[in-house]
């Protein structure tokens, strides 16, 4: 008789990518793309903000194996989607989940992307092995709900999780939907090839003139004790469809300019293109700001070549 095989706590630990703590609690398997310290950090700014940061944003079961089949208990998340040796498959919300393999592949597992995904009672076939898939880069994300992935409809398309693929890189995605330039939520979050900022759009439509580039200032000072000794890519906010709007920071191009110009005296490098989406409210979900799935694409492809130049120097 064959018995199915449960994996502990340590072996789901050791196939999980894009956490910086993974706790084993009542509910069943919590996954964190945050720090505690982090997570309050937001919480202090506004409750909703604070939940955001506990989103399993970027997280996911990434591994070779040779089992028949996959199956978890979901116990937290609306929707999780797979990919079969890189290619997508589809989507899965049902409380109990079993994914048949038919030959031995790379299974990958990203758990929902705004909201917060909880698994137990991972199983593969008896006898079967599990090994992580080894990555060629790891990158960390930093930025708001355009990094995050929202509204995508399928967040694994969102243009991180299609430079993580396009690099074959494991990701850190500790963006937040709303979040705007603070310096108290950076810490050091571990290695990376080199890290990705984005953030701005939500400093010119929350801000003052003066809040911005004093918070802009202490974020990018921060961001340089910790993580300057590696390539900083500082993307500035692309277009938005309401820039006429006057209850802002300023003119969105002068607020563009600030950042750039405070990342630049970090010697962060600054990619500003204005024109990384075409200025098209068809590629945006909700009509002027958050991409849809080929709005990302252009995104995502249009950054591409700043990375591969800069990368080779």
């Amino acid at each position: 008789m064959r018995y199915n095989m449960k994996l502990n706590f340590y072996q789901i630990k050791e196939l999980t990518v894009g956490a910086v703590n993974i706790e084993k609690q009542d509910e069943g398997i919590r996954f964190y793309k945050m720090q505690k310290c982090q997570i309050d950090a937001f919480y202090a700014l506004s409750n909703i903000l604070g939940i955001r940061a506990e989103t399993t944003t970027g997280i996911r079961l990434d591994f070779e194996t040779d089992s028949a089949f996959v199956a978890f208990e979901n116990k937290g998340g609306n929707r999780f989607e797979y990919f079969i040796d890189g290619v997508y498959q589809g989507n899965v919300s049902d409380a109990h989940v079993r994914i048949e393999l038919r030959k031995p592949c790379r299974v990958t597992l990203a758990f929902p992307s705004h909201n917060i995904g909880i698994i137990d009672e991972f199983e593969l076939s008896d006898g079967a092995t599990a090994t992580r898939h080894k990555f060629d880069r790891k990158i960390l994300f930093i930025g708001d709900s355009i990094t995050q992935g929202y509204d995508a409809l399928f967040p694994s398309e969102c243009y991180a999780n299609r430079l993580a693929r396009y690099y074959d890189a494991e990701i850190l995605n500790q963006a937040i939907g709303g979040a705007c330039f603070d310096p108290a939520v950076l810490q050091p979050v571990g290695a990376f090839d080199f890290v990705v900022v984005a953030y701005g759009t939500n400093d010119w439509s929350k801000k003052n003139p003066t809040d911005f580039a004093a918070d802009a200032a202490a974020f990018m000072a921060r961001l340089g004790l910790i993580y300057g000794k590696l390539p900083v890519f500082v993307v500035l906010p692309i277009w938005r469809a309401d820039t006429h709007r006057t209850d802002t920071a300023g003119d969105f191009m002068e607020c563009r300019a600030t950042i750039g110009r405070l990342a630049a005296t970090q010697g962060f490098t600054v990619l500003d293109d204005y024109d990384l989406l075409p200025h098209d409210t068809r590629l945006f979900s909700d009509g002027y700001l958050h991409p849809n799935a080929i709005g990302f694409q252009f995104y995502a492809e249009n950054l591409l070549p700043y990375f591969e130049k800069l990368l080779k120097k």
